[in-house]
């Protein structure tokens, strides 16, 4: 029986901010079937296909988990589908569970080869941020009143209308923050708006960035905040300590803030592969992690369905999560970067980026499509 139920479709995507000559474009893929997921029932454990020329199946035994049997060649060929029918030249693709690469291939760039993520960042930056947490006096409940001595390194204190927004307001996109940032005089405009300091800075300082809180609102800002503050409560360079302390000990070891994407850090700059990613996201949202278990204890708007960086839905006894990126720009000859990754109940997690700049459509075709290929 193929696990062919209703789970939440992917949303996310890199929102605004480059350099001059450039522009991203944010979107909120919310899927029609995002509240029908507590209800879906699946078997967590399919029978094999019983024909081995027709499917190809990975196994993988662990302590922590009983063997998971994945068809592979099905999940390929509908991704290669995909990119046929998206007009994607140039992608690559990796599936795991329990801490090993099942599966992984590429056309025209390696699944091993690191390449930028977009709005993948994000989930590096909520992990990050909740380890540090995890060692220290403050929670996803402290406010930036309290992050006062933090910030205060940082030569920074935010707007006094600020001070009471907390942690989890900002990782959940619940702070009240517009997709498109104002920045004051117009003299700053020339001065990298979308770098992540400059975009904390502006964030937590211009009264015209102050909006109602409480309601979903995708903002890079919000992580562009939040990996300004993991600077400012290590004492390192962001990128320097979530590798050290997040990647690392996930074995994704060739991951990066580096190339034209840089600037965005936090919200937008990581360059990994997508074997490394899925290393990544099996360490880190695995079905026995606290925050997979209990996310309501952690940085989560039910609302939302929203937290630490990713889309978070319950599913068949645990927790569904998903992301997407989406980086474009006016002109052609600069990045156009897609990509997503979700992470089953049962801890199956699918990788996948690629070059070029594709329709919303699309992405929930992938999703779709990979998710009905296990």
């Amino acid at each position: 029986m193929n696990l062919r139920k209703s789970l939440a479709c992917l949303v996310l995507i890199c929102g605004l901010g480059l350099t001059a000559g450039a522009f991203a474009v944010g979107m909120d893929l919310v899927p029609a079937n995002a509240l029908v997921v507590a209800q879906t029932k699946v078997d967590p454990t399919p029978p094999l296909d019983n024909d081995p020329q027709a499917k190809a199946m990975d196994t993988v035994q662990t302590d922590a988990a009983p063997i998971v049997r994945l068809d592979t060649a099905s999940v390929e060929a509908a991704w290669r589908g995909w990119m046929v029918d998206s007009g994607v030249t140039e992608s690559s693709l990796a599936i795991g569970r329990a801490s090993t690469i099942l599966h992984s291939t590429g056309q025209k760039r390696l699944p091993d080869n690191a390449y930028p993520m977009a709005s993948l960042s994000k989930a590096i930056t909520g992990m990050c941020l909740n380890q540090i947490l995890l060692h220290s006096a403050y929670s996803w409940d402290s406010t930036l009143a309290d992050l006062a001595p933090e910030l205060i390194k940082m030569n920074f204190t935010p707007a006094p209308q600020m001070a009471n927004l907390t942690l989890s307001q900002i990782a959940t996109h619940t702070s009240g923050l517009p997709k498109e940032l104002e920045y004051g005089k117009m003299s700053t405009r020339n001065i990298n708006l979308s770098s992540q300091p400059t975009m904390a800075r502006a964030a937590l300082k211009e009264p015209a960035n102050f909006g109602p809180r409480g309601s979903y609102r995708y903002s890079n800002a919000n992580y562009a905040i939040l990996g300004f503050l993991i600077e400012a409560m290590t004492g390192e360079p962001y990128a320097d300590y979530c590798k050290a302390n997040i990647l690392t000990p996930a074995a994704a070891t060739q991951a990066g803030v580096t190339g034209r994407m840089a600037h965005a850090a936090g919200y937008g700059g990581w360059s990994i592969s997508v074997e490394d990613y899925a290393r990544f996201a099996m360490q880190w949202f695995a079905p026995d992690q606290p925050w997979m278990k209990t996310p309501a204890h952690f940085a989560y708007d039910e609302t939302a369905q929203y937290g630490m960086g990713v889309h978070v839905y319950p599913a068949n006894g645990g927790t569904f999560i998903s992301h997407t990126g989406r980086w474009t720009h006016s002109n052609s000859q600069k990045p156009n970067i897609g990509a997503l990754f979700f992470v089953r109940a049962d801890g199956v997690t699918v990788v996948a980026n690629w070059d070029g700049s594709i329709e919303p459509e699309h992405y929930h075709q992938l999703h779709n499509l990979l998710r009905d290929a296990l």
